[in-house]
């Protein structure tokens, strides 16, 4: 891993630290990796099953329907989990609505992305 994307990491793990996630499982995991490879490649989201999950699939010998599934699956916990408040801050929502997986993913990405723009 280069130190560059080490920064990368760090400041995704940083972003993800504003909501209440299970950090110990695999989704966690996977949603690291999502939103990685958005911010190293903006245009991936043209095709999130193909660029993003797919590729996360390949690597933990999996097929993308589940890693999509699993994701899924964490967002809806961290939306239970994390005090609207912090959810509505951070999303610019005026009203109780859940960030879809995707809009969650881009929103991170962009953050991460921008704050790195601003380190270097």
């Amino acid at each position: 891993m280069q130190v560059n994307d080490k920064k990368i990491i760090d400041a995704i793990i940083v972003e993800l630290n504003h909501f209440k996630f299970s950090r110990s499982s695999v989704s966690y995991q996977y949603l690291i990796e999502a939103v990685y490879l958005v911010v190293k490649s903006p245009t991936s989201i043209k095709n999130f099953n193909h660029n993003v999950y797919e590729p996360i699939a390949r690597r933990y010998l999996t097929r993308f329907e589940n890693v999509k599934w699993c994701l899924n699956k964490l967002i809806d916990l961290m939306y239970a989990n994390t005090p609207p408040e912090v959810i509505y801050d951070y999303f610019n929502f005026f009203m109780d609505e859940k960030p879809t997986l995707k809009y969650f993913i881009i929103t991170v990405a962009r953050n991460v992305y921008d704050s790195q723009s601003t380190v270097s």
